[in-house]
């Protein structure tokens, strides 16, 4: 069972570290700051699509119970993840309001 860990930065309480667990094994990564207006994940590494996708909706449901409705990835490298999640690029970043990234895609359809 994929177990989603979250750590508060000790030395900022705006960076929020996310670690996808398999057991023992990590099986991805990401980190989320809390900006003014956005929640924005810097980094995001994983093993497996499911992983990715349980890091994104981890993340976002910690910046949507702290009261952000915007989301953003800065991440490099998860293009197919991301437009799969139902993030738009904007300006070259890709955002979207977190209740739409909390509700997933259609598997099935890949939308």
């Amino acid at each position: 069972m994929i177990y989603f860990k979250n750590t508060v930065s000790p030395d900022n309480d705006k960076a929020i570290f996310f670690q996808a667990l398999d057991g023992e094994k990590s099986i991805g990564r990401c980190t989320l700051i809390l900006e003014e207006k956005y929640a924005n994940i810097t980094e995001l590494t994983f093993s497996d699509v499911f992983a990715g996708e349980g890091l994104l909706k981890s993340a976002f449901n910690y910046a949507c119970l702290r009261n952000y409705y915007m989301g953003r990835c800065t991440a490099e490298n998860a293009d197919k993840l991301l437009i799969k999640a139902g993030f738009q690029k904007v300006n070259g970043v890709y955002e979207n309001d977190i209740p739409t990234i909390l509700m997933g895609s259609c598997a099935s359809c890949n939308k």
